[in-house]
């Protein structure tokens, strides 16, 4: 039987005795759901993610600080993102005496809860337009429920002018002027005592909220107004001779021509304080976990197996090498230097475009380098017990030569072993990123220890939906491979069977 058809069976025997334990069932179907969402994540990951990760302007359509959507089943008054695309729109189309072009687009926003939205916020990215029109007016009103309208913006803008930042170019994020909301308020609610200052900080809820003043002498108040808002934006193109065909050809072609009305909670997962969708955080977090704690505990595995059994095997000067070399490796503190390490290879990467994955890494490395020595010991007391049997002995009486017996023959009475040894060391890996993401060493991918580093950061451990599922993760992973490892020790150890 050759060396490859030994370790199948082995370990299809591992297997079936792994699969025969509750805990085994629960470890391997645990362990294929985090590996199949790990390969969906890795496969539809945008190359550039960690980029758009820590790019404020590319989540500021998003609501900040908000619960997911689904919160609202336990009571939270609950406002959903509107986001209109434009560029699918079909706007009206109209034409002066002059031949200048407006477009209007009409959006229809029905508010069904008694709550305010958080921002009007008009995105224009990478908008090319003809070259003989620079300047557009862009006009934006509201029509309320009661008929009241309310102009929130009115200005010439220019969508050539670009501010770039990493691989993205956005242009101005037009938000409303409040000087044009409160002169449409004086329009609409004649001899009304009506606070500019409060209208400054509080302009969405007289936006979208009921005016009302019961006493002449106070000022007005708002209260919640719900129902169905017109939202018109115009485009005035001030130039003459531009093609119509020209102007929505380069609307549709815009990377974003989005108008936004930023609601109170977001998605599947909520957001954090930079308005991050943070159920992607955690998707992408999955195989950026699994590389780190089964990238160190295989790298850290195999080093350990074969520095054990080459020190066991061939005894004299290198075992006392490899001896004395884990010595002095035992007597480093691992938690202050990998600390040290990292903290200085976050200042010499400095602002290298790879730094995020030189960072992962680094990390990875240290841990590596102070992870086998343990192992390493085991496997080389192992190693001098297999090597004194006297099927060990009758291979060298033949002339096998020493890599033939330590691959046939004890490498395979060290594999239930190495693999115990191998489940149990995954989590470790993964703890132990969480902690440097928590104590500031934050590398710049999104993990489930990074984002939970944010949320202390920020001081927002209140919210709920940025602290435990992370967490939850974290744990459940960690739960898989110790379930695993519990199998796997009734194979290791059969005085443990019954």
């Amino acid at each position: 039987m050759s060396f490859i058809a030994r370790v199948y069976a082995g370990l299809s025997w591992l297997r079936r005795e792994v699969l025969s334990q509750f805990s085994g069932k629960v470890a391997i179907a645990l362990l294929v759901a985090i590996v199949a969402v790990s390969i969906y994540a890795a496969a539809t990951m945008p190359s550039n993610y960690n980029v758009i990760w820590n790019y404020p302007l590319y989540w500021e359509a998003n609501p900040k600080n908000s619960p997911p959507e689904w919160s609202t089943y336990f009571g939270t008054t609950c406002l959903t993102n509107q986001v209109y695309d434009l560029r699918t729109a079909t706007p009206r189309i109209s034409v002066d005496e002059e031949g200048r072009v407006r477009l209007t687009y009409n959006m229809t926003y029905t508010l069904d809860v008694k709550s305010y939205p958080r921002a009007l916020i008009l995105i224009v990215d990478s908008m090319t337009i003809p070259a003989n029109v620079r300047n557009v007016r862009v006009l934006n009103t509201i029509v309320k429920p009661d008929g009241k309208q309310i102009q929130v913006f009115d200005d010439l803008v220019d969508f050539t002018k670009n501010v770039t930042a990493g691989s993205f170019k956005f242009t101005q994020t037009f938000r409303p002027e409040l000087d044009k909301i409160y002169n449409s308020l004086l329009l609409n609610y004649i001899n009304y005592n009506i606070d500019p200052n409060d209208v400054g900080v509080n302009y969405l809820s007289y936006i979208f909220g009921e005016i009302t003043q019961p006493d002449p002498k106070s000022t007005a108040r708002t209260t919640y107004l719900t129902g169905r808002y017109v939202i018109s934006l115009t485009l005035d193109f001030r130039v003459e001779g531009v093609a119509q065909e020209l102007l929505l050809r380069s609307i549709k072609n815009a990377a974003r021509f989005e108008y936004v009305v930023v609601g109170t909670c977001y998605g599947l997962m909520g957001t954090d304080y930079q308005g991050r969708d943070l159920a992607m955080g955690l998707l992408y977090g999955f195989p950026i976990a699994l590389l780190i704690g089964l990238g160190t505990a295989l790298m850290s595995t195999g080093l350990g197996l074969l520095a054990g059994m080459v020190s066991g095997y061939y005894g004299g000067f290198i075992d006392e090498f490899i001896q004395r070399f884990i010595d002095v490796l035992g007597s480093i503190p691992l938690l202050p230097i990998l600390i040290l390490v990292a903290a200085a290879a976050q200042t010499a990467f400095g602002a290298d475009p790879n730094k995020p994955v030189l960072m992962l890494l680094t990390i990875l490395g240290v841990l590596v380098l102070f992870g086998w020595g343990g192992l390493a010991i085991v496997v080389r007391s192992m190693t001098l017990s297999i090597k004194s049997e006297l099927y060990v002995e009758a291979a060298k009486s033949i002339g096998a030569s020493n890599f033939r017996i330590l691959i046939k023959h004890i490498l395979p009475q060290l594999v239930p072993y190495i693999a115990a040894s191998l489940v149990y060391s995954t989590p470790n890996a993964i703890l132990t990123e969480a902690g440097l993401s928590v104590l500031g060493i934050y590398h710049g991918l999104p993990t489930w220890g990074g984002i939970l580093a944010e949320a202390r950061t920020q001081g927002r451990v209140e919210y709920w939906w940025w602290i435990f599922p992370p967490g939850l993760l974290i744990a459940i992973t960690s739960l898989t491979f110790v379930l695993l490892g519990l199998a796997l020790e009734k194979v290791v150890e059969p005085r443990l069977r019954r």
